[in-house]
């Protein structure tokens, strides 16, 4: 019997029109987008070695070390033959790999070599499924302020 592995993903955004309300008018208010009015997403499944290159150590469902570094210089979370990556930024400054910081509200920039392609704030994640697409570049996870952000990061082969 043979074993494959993949990773099943979801997304979905609602664009939401926040109207503030006014003293003696309407209370606040929250609906959706007037253009749009629908929630937006998509799913997939990305086929992978199984192979886990970057991120922290796993056993049996659980990490001694689940938290790197986004440092100045950026922090390693995928390369050219990563398939699939997953970061998320912890909401804490760095610690220590198995222990978070202080509360932050800093941001981290996702890198692919020098270019910026994402921002994530404290508690937001992002995927980035690449279906073997070959790239030479490095993806790197750099800090936004003058302290250590703790992120959580899996770049599958």
């Amino acid at each position: 019997m043979a074993t494959t592995h993949e990773v099943r993903w979801s997304v979905s955004a609602t664009p939401v029109a926040v109207e503030t309300g006014d003293d003696g008018g309407h209370m606040a208010v929250d609906t959706l987008h007037e253009n749009i009015r629908k929630s937006l997403g998509g799913s997939g499944t990305a086929t992978t070695a199984g192979a886990i290159d970057f991120g922290g150590t796993f056993s049996d469902g659980t990490s001694s070390t689940p938290y790197l570094q986004a440092t100045s210089g950026g922090v390693a979370v995928g390369d050219g033959d990563s398939t699939f990556i997953y970061i998320k930024h912890t909401g804490y400054e760095w610690s220590t790999a198995s222990a978070l910081g202080d509360v932050t509200d800093d941001t981290v920039n996702v890198n692919l070599a020098s270019a910026v392609v994402a921002c994530l704030r404290a508690g937001e994640a992002w995927i980035i499924p690449l279906h073997g697409a070959v790239s030479a570049a490095s993806w790197t996870v750099v800090r936004g302020s003058s302290t250590d952000i703790a992120i959580e990061a899996i770049g599958f082969d």
